[in-house]
């Protein structure tokens, strides 16, 4: 058996990056798929920082109380305006917050700090200390120079980044394209109306993960534990355009477990099958030659989350063009032990304290089959194989429960 840092590397290794499209930059999500650089400067012209008067900080140089410089406001420019090109000497005008400053003025006097007299029906602003060469004058270029960095590929994109975008001129932008999800879930027992039958909760969960993620689910249907019918419902959703296929169920030894068989018979090469992992130690990956990826979880609803979360999710990332993630970490709040066999990822309770530092208390009701842990937990803690006590001080890694959502602390 492979232990989960060599199924990391198995999953860099395998999975491919789909392809690259473009997108409206309004309407792009996904990952950058190549490097984007500023293509004019930001802002492209000096403005204003706030209301009040541009002037030339030259003319002030001299002014006091007892001798103060007086300037004819000579008018007002708004936002969207052209300033004159020339203005004259002793002149200023209103200026509003984010108008472009004239090419000869290079100072902004706010206009609480700025006193106004009235003489012959014309205005003047008067000016009694030195305005400083700059003030309140927002540079051209003081955002984003010219062919600067503004996105490195890889990056996945979100609101924030599009208003960089939009403010360098890109209506559109080249992304990598999103893996398509196909979900099949297994078994006879599920969503029966006999007594011993038990709630589909996995072909839902696997579906809202995926989505959460922003993926779309091509199909997401279940067989009975019948090699036949697992065949045909793993080809309709290779048929349907699934990029990664998601199965649960059946990749265990009991006689009714036949996705390993069902898809080597299909032709794909299984690239790892049980793992020194808890819970979802029986997870098996496999690719078929046209390159879909397979991930083969166990059937119990926390193993599934599990093998979605540390697996599926980091395949998913890999195929988006993205990096593998990495843990978060903190300090244990408990001592706790396990097996040294295994990795284990265990349903946690992180909290900060008032310096900034991350505790993680590991929750009691670990197994496979127990969910009600999941109303409390705000984290995946991973002990690592080969460790076998953590101590309560120590550091323990931990990753949000879904990907891409953060910890709620």
């Amino acid at each position: 058996m492979k232990n989960y840092l060599e199924a990391l590397q198995i999953i860099q290794n395998e999975a491919s990056i789909i392809g690259a499209h473009e997108m409206n930059t309004k309407s792009a999500n996904g990952v950058i798929a190549e490097d984007v650089f500023s293509n004019n400067l930001v802002p492209s012209f000096a403005n204003s920082a706030m209301d009040g008067y541009c002037l030339k900080s030259e003319q002030t140089k001299n002014a006091t109380l007892d001798n103060p410089v007086v300037l004819n406001i000579n008018g007002t420019i708004f936002a969207g305006d052209e300033p004159p090109s020339i203005p004259k000497s002793l002149e200023t005008f209103e200026i509003m917050t984010g108008s472009k400053v004239p090419d000869d003025m290079d100072a902004v006097l706010p206009v609480e700090k700025g006193s106004v007299i009235e003489k012959d029906g014309c205005k003047f602003l008067v000016v009694n200390q030195p305005v400083i060469k700059g003030a309140n004058v927002r540079k051209a270029g003081e955002d984003f120079q010219k062919d600067e960095l503004i996105l490195s590929m890889g990056t996945q994109i979100n609101d924030h980044h599009k208003i960089a975008l939009i403010m360098n001129n890109y209506d559109k932008v080249k992304v990598f394209k999103n893996p398509s999800i196909g979900i099949l879930t297994t078994g006879n027992e599920l969503g029966t109306d006999s007594p011993s039958s038990v709630p589909n909760t996995n072909g839902p969960f696997l579906e809202s993960a995926a989505q959460s993620m922003g993926f779309q689910c091509v199909e997401n249907l279940h067989a009975r534990d019948e090699i036949n019918l697992i065949i045909e419902k793993i080809q309709e959703l290779k048929n349907k355009g699934a990029n990664l296929i998601l199965t649960s169920g059946g990749v265990s030894v009991g006689k009714a477990d036949f996705i390993p068989a069902a898809l080597i018979e299909m032709g794909a090469e299984i690239l790892f099958h049980k793992l020194w992992i808890r819970p979802g130690k029986p997870v098996l990956m496999a690719k078929f030659p046209d390159g879909q990826i397979v991930f083969g979880l166990p059937g119990n609803p926390v193993s599934v989350a599990v093998g979605f979360r540390f697996l599926a999710s980091q395949g998913l990332r890999v195929l988006q063009g993205r990096e593998i993630e990495e843990p978060i970490g903190s300090i244990s709040v408990s001592d706790y032990k396990k097996s040294k066999k295994f990795c284990l990822f265990a349903k946690a309770i992180a909290h900060v304290d008032m310096g900034g530092q991350i505790h993680t208390q590991v929750m009691s009701g670990q197994e496979s089959f127990k969910v009600k842990p999941f109303r409390d937990a705000n984290c995946w803690a991973m002990i690592p194989e080969g460790v076998e006590n953590i101590q309560k001080g120590e550091p323990i890694s931990i990753f949000p429960l879904s990907q891409d959502r953060g910890i709620n602390f």
